[in-house]
């Protein structure tokens, strides 16, 4: 294994700038040495920082499933919420020499001296989803651009209430910059619209239930509410609860993000929830860009998926009413058609 020193020169050295790609493909390439090996036999540690709603559970599966297939070892952690545990789970696969660490985190600013670990041992960091803070490194870092998919949701908003209305938004974790990130794009976009009033927020970290008591409380305290905005399809759906409960759900709409479980897509073709802006796991392509780096073949280091709103018009290209299951989403990373050399 490279030491930190040579890992860093040369990765510095090695990063050229370039035009944006297809599929939102963004520079610079890792460049890799002139030869490949096989990743087959070695192991990949992948830290997560729980694992309690169905996006994150399918990440998880992506990422077993994928490694079986290219013949990897994996190593998998679950913080359990606590970021603590996660810099520790980290650490912990340091020590244990893996090949690559995939993480997935929401503690983004916690979790950085524990990357720098990892960085000091040459170890590849390929990151999912929420990204890193701080003076560290990463090899490879899976995306999409939240920002702007928020302020889409934002002008959703905008369109169909015709710029007035009494607005509800259902938070996750503060410390994940995705979330930071839906609730900046679309505070953008509605928060320059006069008619429109923030009446609540909730802050429901990702849980269904949390987000279920929340939006009771908001009915409770709201006699008029337009629209609801929900950082996930989990807290989507427990606002739905609430609202069905309290019989007010012919008087707003509910939008989310995701759009990975089934529940969710069915929500949306029976007209329960609007619209969410996709999101998925990351799980696939993560073992993927891993065996591009363990096999030295090139990949960008930033690489942005596009993030499409899933809606009543186009939720059949997701999701097979007659038989009530997801439609198998393909790999995005395999559907970019990278070089080898």
């Amino acid at each position: 294994m490279a030491t930190d020193k040579t890992v860093t020169l040369d990765r510095r050295r090695l990063m050229q700038a370039g035009a944006l790609g297809a599929a939102g493909l963004a520079m610079p390439w890792i460049a890799r040495p002139a030869f490949a090996q096989s990743a087959a036999g070695k192991t990949i540690g992948f830290s997560q920082s729980f694992v309690t709603t169905e996006w994150i559970r399918q990440q998880r599966q992506g990422v077993l499933d994928t490694a079986k297939k290219f013949g990897l070892e994996t190593v998998v952690l679950d913080a359990a919420n606590r970021p603590a545990k996660q810099v520790s789970d980290i650490e912990d696969l340091v020590t244990r020499r893996v090949d690559a660490i995939l993480i997935s985190t929401y503690f983004s600013e916690a979790v950085a001296p524990a990357i720098r670990e990892a960085n000091r041992a040459g170890v590849p960091i390929i990151v999912l989803s929420s990204g890193l803070v701080g003076d560290v490194d990463w090899t490879v870092h899976l995306s999409v651009d939240t920002y702007a998919s928020a302020k889409t949701a934002g002008e959703y908003f905008v369109k169909r209430l015709d710029g007035k209305g009494n607005l509800i938004q259902v938070e996750g974790s503060p410390g994940s910059t995705v979330n930071q990130n839906r609730g900046k794009g679309w505070h953008e976009v509605v928060d320059k619209v006069p008619g429109f009033k923030l009446a609540g927020r909730i802050m429901a970290d990702y849980d269904r239930a949390k987000a279920l008591k929340g939006m009771e409380d908001m009915l409770q305290s709201n006699a008029k509410i337009d629209a609801v905005y929900a950082h996930s399809e989990d807290m989507a759906l427990g606002a739905i609860q609430a609202i069905r409960e309290a019989g007010r759900s012919k008087e707003m709409f509910v939008t989310g993000y995701d759009g990975v479980a089934t529940e969710t897509l069915k929500a949306i073709h029976e007209g329960d929830l609007a619209m969410v802006m996709s999101y998925h796991p990351f799980g696939v392509e993560g073992v993927e860009a891993a065996v591009r780096v363990l096999e030295k073949k090139p990949i960008p280091k930033t690489i942005a998926f596009s993030a499409p709103m899933i809606d009543k018009n186009n939720v059949a290209d997701y999701y097979d009413a007659a038989t009530g299951k997801a439609k198998l989403a393909p790999s995005r990373l395999a559907a970019l058609n990278l070089a080898d050399k």
